[in-house]
């Protein structure tokens, strides 16, 4: 057989094993990311040749059209490259190879062979783009295709498409590190075996917190920063795919993805197991503490009124919240999470399925909570309880007329923007919860406890 015949035979079966993988194994495609990280192949006689490469950028075209459907996957098919404006996220998907420099600014260079024009665009790789502050703490990047000067010389090249994404934004809260970055992420890169990850904003302390997750999606983190070097790749995408609050729909790009698999995917890369949710004959509950707003003015009356419930009660600060993996570990094992509205209840996300998550919700807050904790909570497979306080639980009342609109009428006060709700409801109230009212939502908790036993 002639040696161009046998080059373009293994190039063939190379591609059928890939496929193979992603169509004939027993795994869902979204499921990828269970599997070892490729490694693309570098001793099969052709590393260099056109046929490698043309083998390798089919495999991508194929992955990176999971991401796409209707307009786009026609556009990505026939120009390889396409812009997607939702609601909350921009994102620019290309199977052409790019470039990319960071002097002056944040610069992707790509040709497309079906345009003769020079087109530019800019967007910031962060899922909240109707929100002004986050875009504000977020660096823009510009795709320029087919640029009229010289394409800047490689001084380092990647096998693998790259998933460039941000940590601006609000990332440093834990509601937006899970909803804004990591879920996202996991959206965008989990089907993806093979990727390079570039992160702008970056902020060490971060990268090290998440550093088991991101390792998870990808062998290879690169922090961007402002410098001479050029990084090349043989396709990319640039931004992430938003869902929602703390959601992932199956009905939506990538497809067949639900909340569930984001669990199991942070439960298997924190080495998670299942563990028993009682100490003796107590169900554990994990009671968030508050410092800043929203306090539970009588926390340590609540603590004691939940050991006389029959709970076996730890007290987590937030210095115990902020190391991510030891808390983890920590609410895996109870079977009661409870905390008053805040970004701390979405450390549901480590509780075992059927465990309880029991919100309090502040004065004015009714909608936040059911949309930011209830409904996702819900879908992750939580028993859900939550406690509406009365006005008199909240010191509003003792700060406000009582006939003021911040107390007779808080929807009239949310409906002027959150600019106005903010510094009254989420930032300027603490709670003082009626323990005899309270009892009764302790009680039904734990006999949703017992009931699942």
């Amino acid at each position: 057989m002639a040696k161009g015949s046998r080059r373009l035979l293994l190039g063939f079966l190379l591609v059928s094993l890939l496929y193979a993988s992603v169509l004939r194994c027993n795994v869902s495609p979204i499921h990828l990311w269970k599997l070892p990280i490729l490694n693309w192949p570098s001793n099969l006689g052709f590393r260099s040749s056109i046929i490698e490469e043309r083998e390798r950028a089919e495999y991508f075209n194929f992955l990176l059209r999971r991401l796409v459907r209707g307009h786009a996957k026609n556009e990505l098919k026939q120009n390889h490259i396409t812009y997607i404006s939702d609601r909350e996220s921009n994102l620019c998907i290309t199977s052409n190879p790019i470039r990319i420099t960071t002097i002056p600014s944040p610069t992707i260079y790509t040709t497309n062979p079906n345009q003769h024009n020079t087109t530019q665009f800019t967007l910031r790789p962060y899922p909240r783009k109707t929100d002004a502050l986050a875009m504000q703490r977020t660096t823009p990047i510009t795709i320029l295709t087919n640029p009229k000067t010289p394409l800047p010389p490689c001084t380092t090249t990647h096998n693998s498409p790259a998933i460039i994404f941000s940590t601006g934004g609000f990332a440093g809260n834990f509601f937006h590190d899970i909803n804004d970055v990591l879920i996202p992420l996991f959206l965008t890169a989990g089907h993806l075996r093979t990727n390079v990850l570039l992160i702008f904003d970056y902020r060490p302390w971060w990268a090290i917190k998440y550093r088991r997750l991101l390792s998870s999606l990808s062998s290879e983190i690169i922090i961007t920063s402002s410098s001479t070097d050029v990084h090349c790749f043989p396709a990319a995408v640039i931004g992430l795919k938003y869902h929602g609050n703390l959601a992932c729909n199956s009905s939506d790009v990538p497809g067949g993805v639900t909340i569930k698999d984001f669990i199991f995917f942070l439960r298997s890369s924190l080495e998670l197991k299942p563990k028993r949710l009682h100490v003796g004959q107590e169900p554990v509950m994990v009671i968030l503490s508050r410092r800043k707003s929203r306090m539970l003015v009588n926390e340590d009356d609540v603590v004691e009124l939940a050991k006389k419930i029959g709970f076996h009660v730890e007290l987590a600060t937030t210095e115990m919240m902020s190391k991510v993996d030891e808390f983890a570990e920590l609410v895996n094992s109870c079977s009661v999470l409870m905390g008053v509205h805040g970004a701390g209840l979405t450390n549901m996300v480590f509780l075992q399925p059927g465990s309880v998550l029991l919100q309090v919700v502040p004065w004015g807050l009714d909608w936040a909570s059911k949309a930011y904790y209830g409904r996702p909570a819900q879908e992750m497979g939580l028993k859900y309880v939550e406690y509406h306080i009365a006005v008199e639980e909240s010191t509003l009342y003792e700060e406000y007329s009582k006939d003021h609109p911040v107390l007779t009428d808080p929807w009239s006060i949310n409906l002027k923007g959150y600019n106005i709700s903010k510094p009254v409801y989420t930032d300027g109230q603490n709670v003082k919860l009626d323990l005899v009212k309270f009892s009764e939502v302790l009680s039904h908790a734990k006999q949703l406890v017992v009931s699942s036993s």
